[in-house]
């Protein structure tokens, strides 16, 4: 997958054994993919940027500045709370639309271990055409220190990004042949999540393909 660059992001928040996993099964993932790391803590994981801010707009942030040093005419995020499989970043969306992988699934790490299908657009599922997505966050910073809340959604979301000016962009939504998963944690930028009010959707599964047991996975992240 030379045609692709990995955008990792991670705080380095998340446990110390699940980060050796998560790292594990996103190489195996990814292939030959060139990574670029963003990170709090200096890593010589491909080619590391460093971090010291902590926020849904500092995301954008470093998207950004990975994005303009990628050479590859796609780039994927990956974030550090979320498993993938190959599949997930095989798809290839066309020059005009960002994609998102529908086939996601979500676990709660405080509660009873079970999967739940959260089917939407989420920065951790993206894969962006790289000219594409460096114009969007262009845009909208447009000379901001810090955007706007309503501006702190995933590129596409453009209820929001109408009430600013900014230019529409459009969405290739695709579901993975297996699901990708999201662990919701106390670490997370994500409000609901750090006051453990996250909501579970209705369709709920203990055992998934590719996965398996929900508790096996929580586990790992313990």
């Amino acid at each position: 997958m030379k045609d692709i660059t990995i955008i990792f992001t991670t705080y380095n928040k998340v446990p110390k054994e699940w980060a050796k996993y998560h790292k594990e099964v996103l190489l195996e993932a990814i292939g030959d993919a060139p990574v670029i790391s963003v990170t709090k803590e200096s890593t010589d994981w491909g080619v590391n940027l460093l971090q010291d801010e902590y926020g849904i707009d500092n995301l954008f942030r470093q998207f950004l500045r990975a994005a303009k040093i990628a050479t590859t005419p796609y780039v994927a995020v990956a974030e550090d709370d979320t498993l993938y499989p190959k599949e997930h970043f095989e798809y290839r969306p066309p020059l005009d639309k960002v994609a998102y992988d529908l086939n996601r699934w979500a676990i709660l790490a405080w509660t009873k271990p079970m999967y739940f299908h959260k089917p939407g657009i989420c920065n951790a599922g993206m894969i962006a055409p790289r000219e594409l997505l460096i114009k969007a966050i262009e845009e909208r910073f447009n000379g901001r220190t810090h955007l706007p809340e309503m501006l702190q959604k995933e590129i596409g979301r453009n209820e929001y990004e109408k009430r600013y000016g900014i230019t529409e962009i459009l969405t290739a939504p695709y579901y993975g042949a297996y699901p990708f998963i999201g662990i919701c944690h106390t670490g997370s930028v994500e409000i609901d999540q750090q006051k453990k009010i996250k909501r579970v959707w209705p369709v709920r599964a203990y055992d998934i393909p590719k996965w398996g047991r929900a508790e096996e996975i929580i586990k790992k992240f313990q």
